[in-house]
């Protein structure tokens, strides 16, 4: 719940311009929350596939690509079925988003907050400056 709010926090001046920032907050936040799921299913349909004989250990990438075809098909049919589920669920709760949605808590930057953003803006200042290659 604090992600979102966050997200929702940062994304608010957007909404001047039209950009809905609560749905784009719960987007994100729901897309989050789903990766643990994902990869648990992944590993599982893996296994699945390994043990009716396909191979994931081949050389090139036009021949990796076919392999992953059978991990990816019922990866998308199961992703589907969760968030079909999942819209179901939150349309059974009345769910509307934004409309007169108040918050428990208000966010409030506090000083450990502002000493973060600082860090991360030299940060980034430092690397453009000096173009050094962190991740090669």
């Amino acid at each position: 719940i604090q992600l979102t709010h966050a997200i929702e926090r940062i994304l608010k001046p957007f909404s001047k311009i039209g950009v809905p920032a609560h749905d784009i907050a719960m987007m994100m936040t729901i897309a989050i929350r789903f990766i643990p799921t994902l990869l648990e299913e992944v590993e599982k349909i893996r296994k699945a596939q390994m043990a009716r004989g396909a191979d994931f250990d081949v050389k090139g990438i036009k021949n990796k690509a076919k392999a992953f075809i059978p991990l990816l098909v019922p990866l998308f049919v199961s992703a589907f079925r969760r968030a079909d589920d999942l819209a179901m669920a939150m349309e059974a709760r009345c769910y509307r988003g934004d409309v007169d949605r108040t918050a428990m808590y208000k966010l409030k930057l506090k000083k450990l907050d502002y000493y973060v953003l600082l860090f991360g803006f030299l940060f980034l200042v430092f690397i453009f400056f000096t173009k050094v290659k962190l991740f090669v």
